[in-house]
């Protein structure tokens, strides 16, 4: 029940739940009368569309994001286990014969994953667990890697995590503090990294799913498109994300970081 809270909230304050509010107070504002102040909300409201459709506001919050750690040369990282982050799956796949398939970000990540498991042949922790599915993310991330070659017993299934936060928590309770490589979106490797510190990793990070490049702008980038929100939505969730976890998650994990890998 916590959980759903917590998700009902937080999709309110993060796009395009952030959109329907405004509008709602918008609402009440044209009912009330209050047509100047209902003018200003209203440019707000067609100026953040605007920006967050184009190129350069997609930008705005994703590049720093991107930028904040380098993509590393694979045959230097020093890590004991791959930790790869699930980000949704398709339930019920009929390429997959009726079980969960991974979605395109997740699979650069297992892609990922799969490159640095051919340098350093080390053991690889894929993390997802079970919101909507009856199936968890793991197993259907387990699938995709050992088809790619990887053996099934050099993958472990952390199949209990819901959010990143678990995702670092219920890792620890399998593997202890070890020196891993993380990988997950690069816009998503910030707030990751910040997770899984919290609760004594020393983090390699391995970033994936580029969104940004680096050709300049031309006349269709100031054009809205649907991508470029799409990305806005991802980038501005996680500085939301960002923001909670310095406020109200932190202390949590400084309590959970005495947790001992499972026999």
């Amino acid at each position: 029940m916590i959980f759903l809270i917590k998700k009902v909230i937080g999709n309110l304050v993060v796009l395009p739940g952030l959109f329907i509010l405004i509008a709602a107070l918008l609402f009440f504002l044209l009912l009330k009368n209050r047509l100047r102040a209902a003018k200003l909300l209203s440019f707000l409201l067609l100026f953040l569309i605007y920006l967050f459709s184009t190129e350069p506001g997609r930008n705005l919050l994703l590049k720093p994001l991107e930028g904040k750690y380098p993509y590393p040369e694979l045959e230097k990282v020093n890590c004991s286990y791959v930790v790869v982050l699930g980000g949704g799956v398709v339930s019920r796949s009929p390429s997959e014969g009726g079980l969960p398939a991974v979605r395109g970000d997740t699979l650069e990540r297992l892609y990922e994953a799969f490159k640095v498991w051919k340098v350093k042949r080390i053991p690889i922790v894929v993390s997802g667990g079970r919101v909507t599915s009856a199936f968890s993310e793991a197993s259907a991330m387990k699938r995709v890697l050992v088809n790619l070659g990887v053996p099934p017993s050099q993958v472990i299934e952390e199949d209990g995590s819901r959010t990143t936060f678990e995702n670092a928590l219920y890792t620890k309770k399998l593997i202890g503090s070890r020196p891993i490589c993380l990988i997950t979106s690069a816009y998503h490797m910030p707030r990751s990294v910040r997770m899984f510190e919290a609760f004594g990793f020393k983090v390699v990070p391995v970033p994936a799913d580029y969104r940004v490049g680096d050709e300049g702008y031309d006349l269709f980038s100031f054009l809205p498109f649907p991508h470029y929100i799409q990305d806005s939505v991802a980038g501005y969730r996680e500085w939301v994300g960002i923001i909670f976890f310095e406020v109200f998650s932190k202390w949590r994990a400084r309590e959970d970081s005495n947790l001992r890998p499972t026999d």
